[in-house]
């Protein structure tokens, strides 16, 4: 990343923490409390994902109350834990490491976000989800396709001897 463009990031970051949308101000003024100009123009390896799957980290995840419509594979079960040194429980702090857990998974979408732990340990918990293609669905579909024809003719065979074995009117 260019020096503009680093500067130009952390522009909008400003602009975004004084927006009107406290869950959005809040996330910026995270993103922005911790941006380095310096560090933005290195290339980066970090070497704490090397063992997950990563994809691209900066896509926005969005956090859903319902399951969504759109087909969708379920990633998995993903938690942001309280550091152990913090005695006092910084939510948004946890809400931003869940929300950039989940981007390294490559998920499009968290829901059920809920709160679990103990009184001393606090951590924030969501399902990921990933939205399939419609390559992916067609691909499902027609590994699919053969049990549906078969459950299909089982089903026709079934109406049939049941016509035939019906006492007549």
């Amino acid at each position: 990343m260019s020096l503009q463009e680093a500067l130009d990031r952390a522009e909008k970051l400003k602009r975004l923490s004084s927006s009107s949308n406290p869950h959005e101000a809040a996330l910026a003024a995270m993103r922005l409390k911790s941006f380095d100009v310096n560090v933005a123009r290195a290339a980066r390896i970090d070497s704490s994902v090397a063992d997950e799957e990563c994809t691209d980290v900066d896509h926005p995840v969005e956090i859903l109350d319902d399951v969504p419509e759109v087909p969708y594979e379920t990633i998995g079960e993903l938690e942001a834990h309280q550091p152990q040194g913090k005695a006092k429980v910084n939510w948004d702090e946890l809400h931003f490491e869940l929300l950039k857990i989940a981007a390294r998974k490559g998920a499009d979408a968290l829901i059920n976000v809920q709160l679990k732990g103990t009184v001393d340990q606090k951590i924030l918990a969501a399902t990921a989800l990933k939205y399939l293609t419609p390559k992916e669905v067609l691909d499902i579909q027609q590994s699919k396709a053969l049990e549906m024809e078969e459950k299909a003719y089982f089903e026709a065979q079934k109406e049939r001897r049941d016509e035939a074995s019906a006492p007549g009117l």
